[in-house]
């Protein structure tokens, strides 16, 4: 069967939307945008000398979605980056909805003004589980859904929270998703409601002319990048312990990251389940990805987990299953890890070589130059590195060759300062878009 869902023909470059020159002007524009946006929100109100001083306005981020995935994990610090540099007159709490101490420590290292409530639940009436998150959600003025995908046709969407505020007077928008359409039930109901919101910000242009096509108008609907882009967590600790005890050295070496699912859907009869290729043949591109780069450069392989649940895979489906000559230049790493040892690990790797996403956001954060195999079953979602500039980067495993990837990271390889420079450029322009999210943000905020 012909796949019924084809990656888009489009492949507009450096980002979509835009022209060069404009892709080049907006690249630039952050250090002016960081500068412009200094000021409070307090700076931005003129009150009398008698009027009494507002309160401090309350944001309550909900994020955390999964314990063993750093990706799930990595929305978070990124995100609160950007909310505390930008509304920093604002008082923000962040909801983890699950966590591990780890991540909690981590977390209330990095940002020592932001209250975070681990775990619990708010049922549809809006009451919490706990006294902290009950409190949290009472004095919000906004409620922020952090980047993943979870308005979407997938699985039954969390409708309930968007409701309960509306219904509070609370704003309410939505950071960074991605929407690959909506179930049959929800076709009607689900644009009715995300268009009575504040926001929505897809983090790729795939995601935002869905919403345009279903008729969702909310205040603001527009492209704004992932939140994990603005990850700086770093456990530089860990990383060098890890790289001294297999004798790893700076740039030199490949990261690479497999991923095993086929299908991201519980909902049976999705049209995701009829695409062709499977996990089988993409983890076999992937070996042979592996094996060219060690014979070619005789530099070592490094695969590492994005997910827990991979680093068995990793060994049986593609350490055991290498060439000898090739195998004892590769490492598996067979434990798990913290997002900031993997950020500060990803920062001294020539490459990452990923078939997870995040992985690839967090590379480029620190500089790294990246290649994103990716498979159209996983949705929408990869379109994001097209639309910040790298669509030369990404590499659709269902119908291309291994050698696709392999010609890529040969041109970074021999051409690496350009790839750096390209690494920068994209960087650049993620944060200077959001800056201008949050800059949009802040304005709603003001207004409530």
């Amino acid at each position: 069967m012909k796949n019924p869902i084809k990656p888009p023909q489009h492949r507009p470059t450096p980002a979509a939307g835009y022209s060069r020159r404009q892709w080049l002007e907006r690249a630039t524009a952050s250090t002016a945008l960081l500068a412009g946006m200094s000021h409070t929100l307090a700076d931005d109100r003129t009150t009398s000398e008698t009027a009494a001083p507002r309160k401090r306005p309350a944001v309550l981020l909900y994020t955390g979605w999964a314990r063993h995935n750093i990706g799930d994990v990595g929305h978070t610090p990124g995100t609160l980056r950007y909310l505390t540099e930008f509304l920093p007159e604002a008082r923000i709490t962040c909801w983890l909805k699950v966590f591990t101490p780890d991540v909690v420590a981590m977390l209330e290292q990095r940002f020592p003004n932001v209250t975070i409530v681990p775990g619990g639940l708010i049922s549809s009436a809006g009451k919490a589980t706990s006294p902290e998150l009950q409190a949290a959600f009472d004095d919000a003025d906004m409620f922020i859904h952090n980047s993943g995908m979870d308005f979407n046709r997938f699985w039954q969407p969390p409708t309930h929270l968007p409701k309960l505020c509306l219904s509070r007077g609370k704003q309410f928008g939505i950071y960074g998703q991605s929407f690959d359409g909506f179930r049959a039930e929800d076709r009607e109901s689900l644009p009715q409601l995300l268009s009575k919101l504040d926001f929505i910000f897809c983090r790729d242009n795939e995601s935002l002319k869905s919403l345009r096509a279903a008729g969702v108008t909310p205040r603001v609907l527009e492209f704004g990048p992932d939140g994990c882009f603005g990850i700086d967590v770093r456990d530089d600790a860990a990383a060098a312990t890890f790289m001294a005890r297999h004798a790893l050295e700076k740039r030199r070496f490949l990261a690479a990251i497999l991923r095993t699912d086929k299908h991201v859907s519980v909902n049976p009869g999705d049209p995701l389940e009829q695409l062709a290729g499977g996990p089988e043949e993409w983890v076999g591109k992937l070996r042979e990805v592996v094996t060219e780069w060690v014979r070619r450069t005789r530099l070592p392989v490094v695969i590492v987990p994005e997910v827990e649940k991979e680093i068995g895979p990793a060994k049986q489906m593609v350490f055991d299953l290498l060439p000898e000559d090739v195998r004892g230049r590769v490492i598996v790493r067979d434990t798990f890890w913290n997002v900031d040892e993997a950020v500060s690990f990803y920062a001294q790797a020539h490459t990452l070589v990923s078939m997870e996403p995040h992985s690839c956001i967090m590379a480029l954060a620190v500089g790294t130059p990246m290649i994103h195999m990716f498979t159209m079953h996983h949705g929408y979602k990869a379109w994001m590195f097209r639309d910040i500039g790298l669509p030369e980067w990404l590499v659709c495993m269902d119908d291309e060759p291994a050698s696709r990837v392999t010609a890529a990271i040969d041109r970074i390889h021999d051409h690496y300062d350009v790839a750096l420079a390209k690494t920068k450029r994209a960087m650049q322009f993620v944060n200077a878009r959001s800056a201008e999210v949050m800059g949009d943000i802040r304005r709603i905020l003001e207004t409530r």
